[in-house]
């Protein structure tokens, strides 16, 4: 049984915490809290990783800020990289969760392949950060990026996210709001659970991969699924008619590594989702979620 590092798997994080609840049984899963692994203390991952034999990293954690009020986010963001990239070569890989950010937010992102990284270098921190992380995977040997651009699922923050929003407004009989429309490129947690699998039993071509749908949808497309599929008579309300910056990419390079890898259907797992706080309702702060948008 191979032995898995998620960082970042903690009680409130979203992709860690499905990561450890889906791997665990297969593989033995070790996912220490911020007090019991501190990323940006090298010594104390390296202690880490060699006494408890790590054969591979999974790096879900990010950026929080420190105690003193500083955001420092590229510096943290990075340092844990790096210390990541050092001990890497006592792993047999390192997979990490790139973000669309690297090709600049600033502008629209339009179903970009993975050749046209570097084209508008980000203008922020956190951007810069993945941008950076991405040159140092392709020149590695065993680490790699899949590059996010919208992931939804449970364990997400339903007070910012945007399909649990509308979910949770659905069942709680609220309008369906959304700030500005725009083409946007969501993955379903329980794909990229899927996708993970393969990366962890497979040695990739490349070493970045656009981890996404690959089909734009937009925002008011999907508000139009959480309709359907939660039978209300809520409006969709679009808080403002000038158009956001789109957020889509080219997952071909995915899809062929894969060889006929399905995805859920966008209505499959908006369904799952929307039944998923149906049951679950108590999580959902009433107050809080009339005030979002």
């Amino acid at each position: 049984m191979k032995k898995i590092l998620i960082t970042g798997a903690g009680q409130k994080s979203f992709i860690g915490r499905n990561l450890k609840e889906a791997l665990q049984g297969t593989y033995m899963i070790f996912a220490p809290g911020h007090g019991e692994l501190e990323l940006l203390n090298y010594k104390a991952l390296e202690s880490f990783v060699k006494i408890n034999k790590v054969d591979i990293i999974i790096h879900a954690a990010i950026h929080v800020p420190l105690f003193n009020g500083s955001e420092k986010e590229y510096f943290n963001d990075m340092q844990m990289f790096l210390n990541i990239e050092k001990i890497s070569f006592f792993v047999e890989k390192v997979l990490y969760f790139g973000s669309g950010a690297e090709y600049n937010k600033a502008n629209d992102i339009c179903m970009v392949k993975e050749e046209m990284i570097g084209n508008s270098i980000p203008i922020t921190e956190y951007g810069l950060a993945k941008y950076t992380m991405n040159i140092i995977a392709r020149q590695s040997v065993n680490i790699y990026n899949l590059r996010l651009f919208g992931i939804f699922g449970k364990y997400e923050l339903w007070e910012l996210k945007f399909i649990s929003n509308l979910c949770c407004k659905a069942i709680c009989n609220l309008p369906l709001t959304i700030r500005k429309d725009c083409s946007f490129d969501f993955l379903y947690i329980d794909d990229l659970v899927t996708i993970v699998k393969w990366f962890l039993e497979n040695i990739p071509e490349y070493h970045d991969y656009n981890v996404c749908y690959g089909k734009p949808y937009l925002l008011t497309e999907l508000a139009a699924l959480v309709k359907e599929i939660s039978l209300t008579n809520q409006d969709i309300v679009l808080l403002d008619e000038q158009k956001n910056l789109d957020y889509t990419a080219d997952n071909t390079r995915l899809r062929n590594e894969l060889h006929g890898f399905t995805f859920i259907s966008m209505q499959t797992a908006i369904k799952e989702l929307y039944e998923y706080y149906l049951m679950n309702k108590r999580l959902i702060n009433f107050e809080i979620l009339r005030k979002s948008e």
